[in-house]
Order: C-alpha cells, then structure tokens, then sequence
C-alpha cells in the first residue's frame, strides 16, 4: 500500500520535470532558429549603384588606395577583397544600395611580377565573389602600374559571359612594354616602339577579344624631363595605344608632369584625382 502511495506522489513530479525539460527544450531550438535567422546571408545579392574597381601594382594590398579613395569620395562604401594563391577569396567592408560612388578594392597575395601571368584568373574570381554578394550590371575600373595588365589579361583570357561589364577604364603607369631601356627610348611622342617586348607581344595575341564598348583613359607620369615616372618609361605606358586604341569604343593619353609624378606618388597626384572624377563620374 506505501508503495502505491509513493509511486502516486511521484508521478506527477516526474511529470512536472519532463513537462520543465520539454518547454526549456522547446525555447532552446527557438533561439537556435533565430540565431540561425540573424546570422545567415540573404541568398538576394545588394543592388549597387555602379561601382569602381581599383587594382594595385606589384607587391600592392587593399590599402593601397585609401587615401585616394578618401580623396575622390569621403563618404564612399569601401570593400576590400583579398585573393590567396589557392585561389580562395576573402574581404572586409561591405557596400550599400544607398551610396553614390561605391568603391572595390581587389588586391592578391602574391602579386609579384611571377605571379602576373595568372593574376587576370584571380580578378575574374574576385568578381565572381563580389557577385554573390553583389548585384550590378557595369563597373569602372582604375589599376595602378601592373593592375593595367591585370585588366588587360583578365579581358583577352579569362572575361566571362555572366560577369559584369566594364564600362570606364584607366590605367595609372602600366608598363605594357616592360621598363626596361631596352625596349623603350626616352620620348614622350612617337609614333614607333624602340622594340616590342615579349609582355607586349603577349598581350598582342588576343586583343581581339578586347570589348569594343570600353571608354579608356591611359595616364603616364614624367619626372623633370626624363621621360619617365622614375620606374616606368612614359613610352612603354603610351604603348598601350597597340593594345587598345583601335579595339575599344574611345581611347585618351594623358602626360602628368609636375608635382607628384613619380610612380608610386601617381595615385596621389590632384590632377590625376580630377581625372578620375572627371572620367568616370
């Protein structure tokens, strides 16, 4: 008889328990679902307005352009894109639908002049990245030395039919003919290459593929009379004219001479920020 009691009195605390378990449960998979819910991307990429790409030079990072990007737009959205080696794809910052100018920084591990053969492969994987994320149609783009042979590389073998459009394009000191004295004289005008270099002769190979649409802007850099930014001869960047000036919709030269004409100092250089504004916006 006590043991009937007993077992009376305990099932309905073993009921008020499982009954404690179950709601302390039930609350657990709720938070779980709403972290989940706070936490997990929208599978709709953010619509952007048309945004601009810059691209460094050897040995270059995705702060590169800070002060630049600061200069042309204080209140420009920046993001920064790494590619690695392997070929994966990392960034910091992030864009919004409400900003006027928005700003991509895409800068790679090794950008190293041994690794500029496959740097164009790794631009189309960034923008495939920023695809995922981000929803637009045309871009401009800026590449800083060897960030003109990227774009050029990228254009004649690794565009794909799905990615965005580019639509504006400069390029700041590129070295299409190499820097070498070999190659290039000391002039600012001609109408004839001293000798073609095997970089230039690649890029020949496949311009075709070029999009004829592209608006290009070609800037070099002269220090005192040298006919140089210091690094790279104002001729091999001129020589780009082989490359695009009958390919693409328009094509423009610009000699900076003056203040801030230096190579690295290019991207730092008033007019050539007034450039940008002018050209692109």
């Amino acid at each position: 008889m006590n043991d009937t009691k007993n077992i009376k009195r305990r099932v309905p605390k073993i009921l008020l328990i499982v009954g404690v378990v179950l709601m302390l449960f039930l609350l657990f998979q709720k938070s779980l679902t709403a972290f989940a819910e706070k936490f997990t991307p929208t599978s709709e990429p953010v619509e952007i307005q048309t945004p601009t790409i810059f691209v460094p030079g050897t040995n270059g990072t995705v702060n590169r352009f800070n002060g630049l990007i600061k200069t042309l737009d204080s209140k420009a959205d920046v993001l920064k894109v790494t590619v690695a080696t392997d070929g994966t794809v990392s960034s910091k910052g992030k864009l919004t639908s409400s900003t006027e100018h928005p700003s991509i920084v895409i800068a790679f591990k090794d950008s190293s002049d041994d690794t500029l053969p496959v740097q164009g492969k790794w631009y189309q994987l960034a923008l495939s990245y920023i695809q995922k994320r981000y929803s637009f149609e045309t871009y401009n783009y800026l590449g800083h030395s060897n960030g003109g042979l990227v774009i050029t590389s990228y254009l004649e073998e690794f565009q794909q039919p799905d990615d965005p459009i580019l639509a504006k394009l400069i390029t700041l000191g590129t070295p299409y003919n190499d820097t070498s004295k070999k190659y290039n004289d000391a002039v600012t005008s001609f109408t004839q290459l001293k000798e073609t270099s095997e970089l230039l002769k690649g890029y020949l190979k496949n311009l075709e593929n070029i999009p004829d649409t592209i608006k290009m802007l070609n800037i070099a850099g002269e220090v005192d009379d040298t006919a140089s930014d210091n690094t790279v001869p104002v001729q091999s960047v001129f020589s780009g004219r082989s490359i695009y000036q009958e390919q693409v919709a328009e094509y423009q030269e610009v000699l900076i001479q003056g203040e801030k004409t230096s190579h690295s100092e290019l991207v730092e250089n008033q007019t050539v920020v007034q450039l940008l504004k002018d050209f692109f916006w």
